[in-house]
């Protein structure tokens, strides 16, 4: 596990930072996401039931979210 290309700094040997990698991931991650969410109709409903899912808090029983699943159209 102690053998990486990082050195003590998180600098690889082109001088690239660990985060930069990160970054550079969760950036390509957004600009798929972005396309698929307006390009994609079931892409955009599969979201959406997911946001919905997760706003549930602590407030609201399980059930009261997978009824929020269940549910196919906008709020």
């Amino acid at each position: 596990m102690s053998n990486s290309n990082f050195d003590k700094n998180g600098v690889d040997k082109f001088g690239t930072h660990w985060l930069q990698y990160a970054a550079f991931f969760l950036t390509a991650f957004a600009i798929y996401f972005c396309w698929a969410f307006f390009n994609d109709a079931s892409f955009q409903s599969f979201t959406i039931k997911i946001y919905k899912f997760f706003n549930c808090n602590g407030y609201n029983p399980l059930s009261y979210c997978v009824m929020l699943w269940k549910v196919d159209f906008y709020p």
